[in-house]
């Protein structure tokens, strides 16, 4: 079969009846106790008049713990010797007290009877990760649980609103429509139509909301209760349509409705009158918002802050203030918590938190009569210019403001407060910020060949969004910048709705209507927790010595002399992967459990506790405990590395170099890469058996291979790669590493090596099964196997096309390919392939035009909406694709956080003018560049390197 949605078999079993177990992807143990009826708290009047006469109901315990270091019961930990198992009255009384392995405190946990009844002893000294159902004192926030509550805030952009006869051209408002406030509207249906699946047949709530901002007003639609009280029996056609606008943006923003008026809880079904209220809503914005901006007394004229508002050719719809929106959105969750999800075209740039274009107004300077001679000058000539581009401004600023600053200076300082304020701000009360930025290219006035350098601004550029700053703020918040930065003049529509298994792309879906619905929907359906704390635990002889990289995702609470330091996260979800650096202490491990004192090689134990609050209400704690055995032989240490997590630490720790405030470059990032790289192998020559080898032979440990070809394709990606190329333009620009340093910041053990050494697939001339779903072969059950194990075998896996190394030495120009680097997919077509070959995969909307490239006029380019084609090739590629963005997780729902995006599969056509052709050709990291070496060369670098290391060492 084509699609391989009737062959999945994901058992969803749990240890009790209720609810929270049946969905849950992850099938991890739950510990509870029997249900007990809570009522409202009446000590907060909002929270009690939201939840007037009702009661919940819980099943919290309370685990297990050490009553000296507060670690958990576990697997590891041992009887006392105090406490006997015995016979009472007919019943066997198992042993009452335990001593823990953290700290090798004798008879520090206590077991309850209660905890031998519910299970809890059984399942936490059996399993390696288990959760707890708790309350009380793991009840901390004062307004009460984070509720389910998504809130978009939409930029209004009308289809010809002049912007296109400005003197920058963006290609979202020419001919070929991108990302539009219609495409936006259909994508949050969709999600709230998701979210109906999330929440149980009449349990909690599911509210989402709506408003839109546009030149320098932000307008909220509601639908007007004939009665306060009236707040889900009132049919939502028989309600009155009314607005709510805030014209303020320059001062202090707020929400100027209560939340239970604009949101609606459609957590009842589609049957239910919230419903229906809320699709009122988006059926009527789009004429709402004409009628409204029709109405000449709503345009007020610019004033505040506004990029170039003395430039009279300024057009009134070039003004964003999506800084308020963001502060709205804070506004409006502050009490309930939640998600809320900006959706805006450019960067703010009128009224609070506008961002001026660091790209273009750098700080003036007199250029040299060289730089004049080469026209514009680069803000990326210099070095130093260049890292306060993708620098967010939370960290450029001195507070307070300092007063001798000159307006640029003193702008960057008022916008880096509001964001760094903002992010505390939301971290506190626990709202999550996501922030979905839809530009594409900018066309600018072309320059004559002879001017092509470093020093000039390259002709198809992007506008500057200052992702730096607006990332910084979702880092803050857990959130995601998603950056759909392809639009449909290169993109192809996938049309795989893999939700309810249609391959074909019937509901007519635009590329840049399928990117964002899909990003929408990853960001608010995907398996997640809120209003989480993390913390881990270790036992005598190791301690934690910071979080890598030093500002990871959230906020760090503590400064770890004692304790190792909590982090506190206002979002969680199964792909958030956290990193920390270990040290030993003074004196080295030591044997922490009874009996076993004295041995040559004692275990070391590890604890990580993440606290949070499911999308249904229930406060759980996830414990996860890890014993490993020490050793003295260094190549153990070698022979049990793994390569993925090495490069992820060496990923973390590079961007704490780029990012150290004292002394951090790219220089000295890509410098210590090397140097990292060279003291592992040269450690490995020295300490185990390979130092007997030829000094001119360079030994890799056989767990750490690939490290060389990590470390070099590192160096060349867009995170830490130089920017200025002779005869190019910049790559990546400031906003470009921005954004991967910011993913780079949370990437994973499964994602670090590809993100860096892109995947090459070749799709033309396919095998036979390649794009075929198969089901592997049957495990052979046995008394050891869990149901659990032999179905999650029996999950239908893609055959993929034959890999190739990314290499231009390996590509045809007779062939076609698929370039995965993990952030999009780049459909290669060779020069020479023949036009019924890749309409084989491809269907254009409409004829195919001509396109001047190189100066010459080139024939038979596709120029309207592409969408892969309803053929055998065009499925077999949709399901290729469709397993590459699955990658190993085991079930739909744990994909959506396999990857940090919906990856886009964009069209390369080679010498047809495709506008992605360079950046495919810079991906191709096996080949040298402008500043780096091939790898052979690289590992003849290597080698030198190590042995001279050797020898300084051996003197």
């Amino acid at each position: 079969k084509n699609n391989a949605t009737g062959l999945d078999y994901i058992p969803l079993e749990s240890i009790s009846d209720n609810y929270d177990d049946i969905d849950d992807p992850e099938r991890i143990p739950v510990l509870r106790g029997p249900k007990k009826e809570i009522k409202p708290n009446t000590d907060n009047a909002h929270h009690a008049h939201h939840h007037k006469g009702k009661s919940t109901f819980s099943n919290a315990i309370t685990p297990p713990r050490c009553d000296r270091c507060f670690a958990y019961l576990n697997p590891f930990c041992t009887p006392s010797q105090s406490s006997v198992s015995s016979y009472i009255r007919g019943a066997y009384n198992p042993v009452q007290y335990y001593n823990c392995n953290m700290c090798g405190t004798s008879s520090s946990i206590a077991l309850k009877e209660e905890d031998i009844s519910n299970g809890t002893f059984d399942a936490s000294t059996r399993f390696g990760t288990v959760e707890y159902e708790v309350g009380g004192a793991y009840c901390v926030r004062k307004e009460g649980a984070v509720q389910n509550v998504h809130l978009y805030g939409v930029e209004y952009v009308p289809p010809n609103n002049g912007i296109a006869a400005a003197t920058v051209n963006h290609h979202h408002h020419g001919s070929l429509q991108s990302h539009g406030w219609g495409e936006s509207l259909n994508a949050i249906r969709e999600v709230a139509r998701g979210l109906l699946g999330t929440t149980p047949p009449g349990g909690k709530e599911a509210k989402i909301g709506i408003f839109a901002f546009c030149k320098d007003m932000l307008i909220f639609p509601y639908l007007q209760r004939r009665h306060p009280r009236d707040r889900y029996d009132q049919d939502g056609d028989n309600a009155t349509l009314e607005v709510a606008i805030v014209s303020d943006v320059t001062e202090d923003p707020f929400c100027p409705l209560p939340l239970h008026m604009w949101t609606h809880n459609i957590g009842d079904g589609v049957d239910s009158n919230e419903w229906k209220r809320f699709n009122r809503i988006l059926d009527s914005f789009s004429e709402l918002m004409e009628q409204l901006l029709s109405d000449e007394s709503l345009s007020s004229s610019p004033t505040g802050v506004s990029d170039n508002s003395s430039d009279p050719r300024l057009n009134e719809w070039s003004r964003n203030c999506g800084g308020a929106a963001l502060a709205v959105l804070s506004d409006a969750l502050k009490d309930s918590g939640g998600k809320g999800t900006l959706i805006t075209t450019r960067r703010p740039n009128h009224g609070v938190g506008a961002l001026r274009d660091r790209e273009k107004k750098q700080r003036q300077r007199t250029p040299s009569p060289h730089e004049q001679r080469q026209g514009p000058t680069s803000p990326y000539q210099r070095v130093s210019d260049e890292q306060r581009l993708f620098t967010p401004l939370q960290r450029l600023v001195n507070l307070p403001l300092d007063t001798s600053a000159n307006d640029a200076e003193s702008r960057d300082s008022k916008a880096g407060l509001f964001y760094r304020q903002l992010g505390e701000q939301c971290a506190t009360q626990r709202v999550c910020i996501d922030i979905v930025v839809t530009s594409s290219l900018v066309s600018m006035p072309l320059v004559s060949r002879n001017n092509l350098g470093p020093n000039v601004i390259h002709p198809n550029v992007r506008e500057y969004l200052d992702v730096a700053t607006l990332a910084e703020l979702c880092r803050a918040t857990c959130g995601k910048f998603k950056w759909l930065r392809v639009g449909n003049e290169c993109g192809v529509a996938i049309g795989d709705r893999s939700d309810n298994g249609d391959d074909d792309n019937s509901q007519g879906d635009t590329f840049t209507g399928e990117q964002l619905r899909e990003e929408l929907k990853r960001s608010a359906l995907a398996y997640m927790g809120s209003d989480a704390v993390f913390k881990l635990r270790c036992s005598h002889g190791v301690q934690v010595k910071s979080y890598s990289p030093t500002l990871p995702i959230g906020t760090l609470i503590g400064d770890g002399i004692v304790n190792s330091a909590e982090l506190e996260l206002s979002n969680i979800n199964s792909g958030t992967s956290i990193a920390v650096l270990l040290e030993h202490k003074v004196g080295g491990v030591v044997e922490t459990r009874g009996g076993r004192k004295g041995i040559d090689a004692p275990m070391v134990f590890f604890q990580s506790a993440v606290l949070y609050t499911t999308l249904t209400g229930q406060r759980r704690v996830r414990v996860s405990t890890m014993g490993l055995v020490t050793t003295k032989v260094p190549a153990d240490v070698f022979r049990y590395a793994d390569l993925g997590t090495v490069a992820t630490i060496m990923t973390r720790q590079a961007i704490s170099d780029l990012e150290d405030p004292n002394e951090g470059s790219l220089h000295s990032a890509r410098t210590n890469v090397f140097q990292k790289c060279v003291s592992i192998l040269a450690n490995y020559r020295m300490y185990t058996t390979a130092r007997a080898s030829p000094s001119g032979q360079l030994i890799l440990p056989e767990s750490l291979q690939l490290l060389p070809l990590f470390c070099l394709s590192l160096r060349k990606s867009r995170l830490f790669r130089n920017s200025s190329v002779p005869f190019k333009g910049p790559f990546p620009t400031a906003d470009e590493r921005a954004y991967h340093i910011f993913y780079g910041r949370m990437v994973s053990p499964n994602m670090s090596l590809q993100c860096v050494h892109p995947n090459l697939l070749q799709v033309s001339d396919m095998r036979t099964r390649d794009g075929q779903w198969i089901i592997p072969p049957e495990l052979e059950t046995n008394k050891y196997a869990e149901k659990e194990v032999v179905a999650a075998s029996m999950r239908p896996v893609c055959q993929l096309p034959k890999s190739m190394n990314p290499s231009i030495a390996c590509l045809d120009e007779r062939g076609m390919y698929i370039l995965d680097d993990r952030f999009a997919f780049y459909l290669f077509i060779g020069k020479e392939v023949p036009e019924e070959k890749w309409r084989d995969l491809l269907s254009v909307s409409t004829e195919l035009g001509v396109n001047r490239v190189g100066g010459q006029w080139v024939s038979n380019v596709p120029m309207g909406e592409l969408v892969l084609a309803s053929t055998d090739s065009g499925h077999k590629l949709r399901n290729i694709l469709r397993q590459l963005r699955m990658l190993n997780s085991p079930n739909p729902t744990l994909a959506m956080n396999a990857r940090h995006t919906y990856a886009p599969l964009i069209l390369v056509f080679v010498g047809r003018g495709s506008v992605y052709e360079e950046e495919m050709d810079s991906l191709l990291v096996d080949d040298p560049d402008g500043h780096e070496k091939s790898y052979v060369d690289f590992l003849c670098d290597v080698h030198r390197a190590v042995r001279s290391k050797s020898s300084e060492d051996k003197k």
